[in-house]
């Protein structure tokens, strides 16, 4: 593994039409404690807050709390690579696959040299995803989503009828039986994303998720804080942190679902905050 220099983790964001994207980009970029660059298709989508902005040029949008939000143009590679020149590199970035993407195509990009692939996260609509799965013409790019995924999504749980959503969460089941689900809102999705040490057990939540920060030792190698991190309780679906190495280096260490990446970091040890399920 090679830790020359520190990478921006990069979360790619996948789901079928309709299925709350959009609506997670703006939880994101409106609670963000610190500057990511958020990539969409169409700023038209984006409904970002006006106070929010502090500037619009060409195709990005700053806004007041330094996070950045990026349009495609002809090509995903240039905004990145856009971002990666800037002065002031962001925290991570987030970048949103068209509603009929496979998210798998797209984290291909996360290998451009100063990125990684911190995860993808797939949406899917609980009210609509039994029909999308079943439509003759859309079926097949359902599946290829679900597929991509490192952690599944369930959205709009709050109107969907509860039988509805346990045939759901069954389906996902039998496409992706490895792959974590969770029964979520947009605010707790971007929490989940962002990982800081503020979340503890909201009660506007309903204590689905509850946060713990642990303590880590200092590890031998890559491999003990890999093992490490596999064998937390199977209830975890995001862990972040900077931990130490005996050597003295540090890592950032990233757990999205099944998804686990490890990277050199120069920031301060943090100790690893996770975000599990409540049974």
């Amino acid at each position: 593994m090679n830790h020359k220099r520190a990478s921006i983790p990069v979360h790619v964001i996948g789901g079928y039409l309709g299925s709350g994207k959009t609506t997670l980009l703006n939880a994101l970029l409106e609670s963000a404690q610190e500057p990511i660059a958020v990539i969409v298709n169409d700023f038209g989508e984006v409904n970002i807050d006006g106070s929010l902005i502090s500037a619009v040029h060409d195709d990005v949008i700053e806004l007041t709390n330094g996070c950045i939000c990026c349009a495609v143009g002809t090509s995903l590679a240039d905004v990145l690579f856009t971002i990666l020149d800037r002065a002031e590199l962001p925290s991570q970035i987030v970048i949103e696959a068209s509603g009929v993407a496979d998210p798998s195509a797209v984290a291909a990009f996360t290998h451009i040299q100063g990125l990684h692939n911190a995860g993808t996260v797939v949406l899917v609509d609980a009210i609509n995803g039994l029909a999308t799965m079943k439509d003759t013409y859309v079926g097949k790019v359902f599946i290829r989503q679900i597929a991509s995924a490192d952690l599944l999504a369930l959205t709009k749980c709050d109107i969907a009828p509860v039988d509805t959503q346990n045939e759901i969460k069954s389906l996902l089941h039998t496409l992706a039986p490895t792959t974590p689900v969770v029964l979520s809102s947009p605010g707790v999705l971007s929490e989940i994303l962002q990982v800081t040490s503020s979340i503890a057990e909201p009660d506007t939540h309903e204590k689905t998720f509850t946060s713990q920060l642990l303590t880590t030792p200092c590890f031998e190698d890559d491999n003990a804080l890999s093992l490490y991190m596999t064998r937390l309780e199977s209830s975890v679906v995001r862990a972040k942190g900077i931990v130490e190495m005996k050597n003295g280096e540090r890592r950032l260490v990233q757990l999205v679902g099944r998804h686990l990446t490890i990277s050199s970091s120069p920031l301060n040890i943090t100790g690893i905050i996770t975000i599990s399920v409540v049974a």
